[in-house]
């Protein structure tokens, strides 16, 4: 499965240690505009966020566990193009949960959901539900399956990548390089 743009959100992780391994460098430059392929930002509540966009395999070749190995990893992907989108929670390197909508298949109420999920997402489900039975919704609109695994991201980690507004202060991400080897 590709995806357009992924979070990668840490907690209890040694940044300094994670951004060698990933053979990234923090540069202090503002992403404004969200253009770097690569940016990090740091949440109010402990949580630091690496955002990628078409991961041209610094990350993506990384097996999710091993990025987590003490610590917590909430991953979020999203498909710009597609109606897809997955949240999975990373303990101490194990896989806990996966939740993941994939509508291309045309089915707006699809949700996989795999492993000890938290408490959270049982009311997000039920409210996407009910609104689907109300109305067509959008399937990328707010209240779809889709929506639910970023609310589900929010509810963990207090931070959803489409409404960085929705947290005080606004986080500031900042472009990341690769480390050039000499």
């Amino acid at each position: 499965m590709d995806f357009d743009v992924s979070y990668y959100k840490f907690h209890g992780v040694d940044r300094v240690g994670l951004l060698a391994a990933l053979g990234l460098q923090d540069t202090d430059i503002a992403d404004p505009n969200g253009d770097a392929s690569y940016a990090i930002a740091d949440l109010p509540n402990g949580w630091f966020v690496i955002r990628t966009q078409n991961d041209t395999g610094l990350i993506i070749n990384y097996d999710r566990k091993t990025l987590c190995r003490e610590g917590r990893l909430i991953t979020c992907d999203v498909a710009a193009i597609d109606p897809l989108s997955q949240a999975a929670g990373y303990e101490q390197g194990e896989e806990r949960w996966v939740v993941l909508h994939d509508g291309r298949n045309g089915d707006r109420l699809d949700l996989d959901v795999r492993g000890d999920v938290p408490d959270a997402l049982l009311p997000l489900r039920q409210k996407a539900f009910v609104t689907a039975e109300r109305e067509e919704t959008d399937p990328r609109g707010p209240d779809s399956m889709l929506d639910v695994p970023l609310e589900l991201i929010k509810a963990v980690t207090g931070f959803r990548h489409d409404r960085p507004q929705d947290v005080h202060p606004v986080p500031v991400f900042r472009w990341l390089k690769p480390v050039e080897t000499t």
